[in-house]
């Protein structure tokens, strides 16, 4: 048996089927969340599961909704979700779905930050774009974060994780990038994402601009993990 470690974050971006984020949470407890389909996802190795919204209120219906679970184990992965009540189940909470499992991104500078007591609240940030080369957005990666991790923390940062798409090697989507970044507060968030330091590197990793978003924990209790 291996003593390596390895984890894949599987992020599931999609607009919600319900009306009301009270329904949608109704729906995620009584599927995702059943204890029976929760304890046959961590049995397969999904050790982590969160739920994220938008910031920013919906126009109509729930709006966007974010999974983001960690699993130690592709096997897994793909056994769980080649469950056909599986599928079904994650048509009822969706509308439509983008489902993408994520690799950590060898030799990117990546950091957790332990939260000082009574700070509690979560704000997530992702970013997401294809880098022109590998290896060239490893150096301008680290570059921006090394130099800035320090403005990252007072500003209320807790963590910067980067990943790459699970792709075949050589193949457009091996280059697509994806960056989770935690907040304690977005007072001094945006902030940080403008400063000029923190661009040099950014500005100049990917072929188009990046598709960024921010999210928060929905009201109401979750079954998460």
């Amino acid at each position: 048996m291996s003593n390596d470690l390895s984890l894949f974050l599987l992020a599931i971006r999609g607009t919600l089927a319900s009306a009301t984020i009270p329904d949608a949470r109704k729906l995620h407890n009584s599927t995702a969340g059943h204890p029976a389909n929760v304890a046959a996802a961590q049995g397969l190795g999904d050790v982590s599961h969160m739920v994220y919204v938008p910031m920013e209120k919906p126009k109509k219906g729930a709006g966007e909704f974010l999974i983001l679970d960690i699993w130690n184990s592709m096997d897994g992965i793909n056994q769980f979700f080649a469950n056909p009540t599986v599928q079904e189940q994650a048509g009822q909470i969706f509308i439509e779905r983008d489902p993408v499992v994520w690799s950590a991104a060898d030799g990117f500078a990546t950091y957790h930050i332990p939260a000082p007591f009574g700070m509690n609240d979560r704000i997530v940030t992702t970013a997401r774009g294809t880098v022109k080369s590998v290896d060239e957005a490893r150096k301008l990666h680290n570059l921006s974060i090394v130099k800035t991790v320090g403005k990252a923390r007072k500003a209320g940062n807790l963590s910067h994780e980067a990943y790459f798409r699970m792709a075949a090697p050589g193949s457009p989507e091996a280059k697509e990038f994806f960056a989770v970044d935690v907040w304690m507060t977005a007072d001094n968030m945006m902030g940080y994402y403008e400063d000029p330091d923190f661009l040099a590197g950014y500005d100049h990793m990917f072929t188009a601009e990046a598709v960024t978003a921010v999210w928060q924990h929905p009201t109401g209790e979750w079954v998460e993990w």
